[in-house]
């Protein structure tokens, strides 16, 4: 049935010059459902696993208890939820159940207490297997995984824990609070999973609206299993692809081949476009209108029964020696690219500085105009040679992935 999800494809200019070589083109796809599935709510299948080793003692634990019992609030008595909290061991202290105690589920939360290290590859295993517990027909399952540490010897087991997580059709949402965690490991147990890099979670009073964010995510899921294809004809070859909605992720060169890009996306949330920039290389062409792709997406409407839902769109330039029309650009995908460009370049920094304390890497204006002040300031700060701390590396790791999501200043 056509009219669950809106897709569309825009370039970065129409008109490209007639030239003896090659050409970068850039073309943003954009996947949304409509109205028609927008009102449809599925039942989620939820597994907080917490945290509660020592270094969590305080305010962190005190106001994550706060947050989890608010997501239990927030769940319908159709929605399955169990709880897991560890430290270097890992307990179930809700186990898998429907929603409907709320009372019973918040004392049993009021009752955690830090204690011990940290190995989160404990509470990864018992909360997948809570989520394995029940087939509840066309379930959200997510995991939301929250850590202030680093987790001691287990990584490997992580990553492949999260790998079996995707295999079973769950997702990780990991959540990081305070300056200590790994957030290179976090991302990439979620990006593993097919669910979101890490969140950050600066203070305390942070939790609540984190955890929130979380609950409105997973309820708002209204389209699964959405993929986006590009197919190329000869002569076009793709460069790069990079997802820049809702934040900005480089995807890995494996969604790259020679006539072919292939982007899972997951689920699709109402209201919350996913959108995805790819560089094309274009060999010469004589003037004319011709194909550059045709883009394809496929998804699954589970509430509705349907499945491997497609919908195709050609992409199509026109090659020119007219001055005035090749000088027009899209500004919208222009000002993706070139928002994706600077988080590369401030991941590039990130990066490096982790390393070794020194960058070499230097950001243009052109890439700092489009930074805020507190990023800003810690770039200078960084190429000047001091020292910057480690909220502050995470903070403006965080942010700019997130530039894209002001949707305001997309246009000039």
């Amino acid at each position: 049935m056509p009219g669950e999800v809106t897709f569309t494809s825009q370039v970065g200019k129409e008109y490209m010059p007639v030239t003896g070589g090659s050409q970068v083109a850039y073309v943003l796809c954009e996947a949304k459902p409509t109205d028609v599935v927008a009102q449809v709510r599925m039942p989620l299948n939820f597994c907080l696993v917490i945290d509660h080793s020592g270094s969590m003692k305080g305010a962190k634990l005190r106001n994550v208890k706060e947050a989890v019992k608010m997501v239990i609030d927030r769940l319908e008595p159709t929605d399955y939820i169990s709880v897991v909290i560890f430290d270097d061991t890992a307990q179930v202290i809700i186990p898998s159940m429907p929603a409907n105690d709320p009372i019973g589920m918040k004392a049993a939360i009021d009752r955690i207490q830090d204690a011990g290290g940290t190995t989160m590859s404990l509470g990864m295993i018992q909360g997948l297997g809570e989520l394995r517990r029940w087939n509840i027909p066309n379930a959200v399952s997510r995991m939301i995984l929250l850590t202030d540490g680093v987790t001691y010897g287990d990584n490997d087991r992580c990553r492949q824990l999260a790998r079996d997580a995707a295999a079973a059709g769950i997702s990780i949402y990991p959540l990081g609070i305070g300056a200590d965690w790994d957030e290179n490991l976090l991302d990439e147990i979620g990006q593993l999973s097919g669910g979101m890099p890490a969140e950050f979670i600066r203070t305390p009073a942070d939790a609540m609206s984190i955890f929130e964010q979380q609950v409105q995510s997973a309820v708002a899921v209204a389209v699964r299993n959405t993929t986006m294809t590009l197919n190329l004809p000869a002569g076009v070859s793709p460069r790069r692809a990079v997802k820049v909605l809702p934040i900005i992720q480089d995807l890995d060169p494996s969604t790259l081949s020679d006539r072919r890009v292939v982007v899972p996306l997951g689920d699709l949330e109402k209201d919350t476009p996913q959108a995805v920039l790819i560089e094309l290389m274009i060999e010469p062409r004589p003037a004319g209108l011709f194909r550059i792709a045709q883009a394809e997406l496929s998804y699954d409407v589970p509430i509705s029964g349907l499945v491997g839902e497609r919908i195709r769109e050609n992409i199509t330039v026109t090659f020119t020696s007219d001055a005035n029309l090749i000088s027009q650009v899209n500004p919208k995908v222009m000002n993706f690219a070139e928002k994706a460009q600077a988080n590369r370049l401030v991941t590039r920094v990130l990066d490096e500085y982790k390393r070794s304390g020194k960058v070499t890497t230097k950001l243009s204006p052109n890439v700092t105009r489009v930074l805020d002040a507190e990023t800003q300031q810690a770039i200078e700060k960084i190429n000047q040679g001091q020292q910057i701390s480690a909220d502050q590396v995470k903070s403006i790791g965080n942010k700019t992935r997130k530039l894209t999501q002001r949707l305001d200043d997309l246009l000039p």
